[in-house]
């Protein structure tokens, strides 16, 4: 939302004074120099300031915690590209990412957000279960261009203590992968369903997932929706 700000003149008024009743003096006509047009500015308030990504929806909101912007996964991908373009700027890399296990994406990066819209081949066959986006969300940074921060709907960002997240969840919320060494630790599930998906013959969690590498004991990505098991 913009604003426009108000424009002021200060209309100063001179002095009168009387030389006589017989001759009287001109009065003095004060000139009013205009203030130079305001520009419309945006105003901090509604500016985007966090990135909130929930198990069904990623929400784009300012410092007061007003919504901007709900995306729905299931909603279209390419508007939700086009309102995170009027929101975020120009992003900052575009590429296509292909997968013999997920539907071939589009991805769209602003530094450390990244949306995925879904273009699936005609031969593609979909995942069972309630639950095929439209597109997905990746965090791999604790803030986005311009400054806006990207969290979860439980405050959970990338870079924090994985065993410190992980810890307390139950077990099927947390995956060690001692194959490939990418940890991965549930951190939102979807109210719609039970969050938990047929999917390998196992039902599988699935929302807001956060990833680590054995090496590194942090949280290093967060996709959303995604199911635990994902290497995506």
């Amino acid at each position: 939302m913009r604003t426009l700000a108000a424009c002021s003149t200060d209309q100063s008024q001179s002095d009168v004074t009387a030389s006589s009743p017989s001759s009287p003096t001109p009065v003095a006509t004060a000139t009013v120099t205009p203030a130079p047009e305001a520009t419309p500015s945006a105003t901090p308030a509604a500016l985007p300031a966090t990135i909130i990504i929930g198990a069904e929806a990623t929400d784009i909101v300012t410092a007061d915690v007003t919504v901007l912007a709900s995306l729905n996964y299931q909603s279209d991908g390419d508007a939700a590209v086009a309102v995170l373009r009027g929101l975020l700027g120009e992003p900052t890399s575009e590429s296509v990412e292909e997968s013999s296990h997920y539907p071939r994406a589009e991805l769209t990066e602003w530094d450390g957000f990244t949306i995925g819209v879904n273009r699936p081949d005609a031969d593609f066959n979909p995942r069972p279960g309630p639950y095929n986006p439209a597109f997905q969300v990746r965090a791999s940074g604790t803030m986005a261009t311009n400054g806006v921060a990207i969290e979860d709907v439980n405050g959970n960002q990338t870079g924090q203590d994985f065993e410190s997240t992980a810890d307390g969840k139950p077990a099927d919320q947390v995956h060690y992968d001692e194959t490939f060494g990418i940890d991965s630790v549930t951190l939102d599930m979807p109210s719609s369903f039970s969050g938990a998906i047929p999917d390998y013959g196992l039902p599988m969690t699935y929302g807001v997932i956060g990833f680590t590498g054995r090496d590194t004991g942090i949280i290093e990505k967060i996709l959303a929706p995604t199911d635990l098991f994902s290497l995506t």
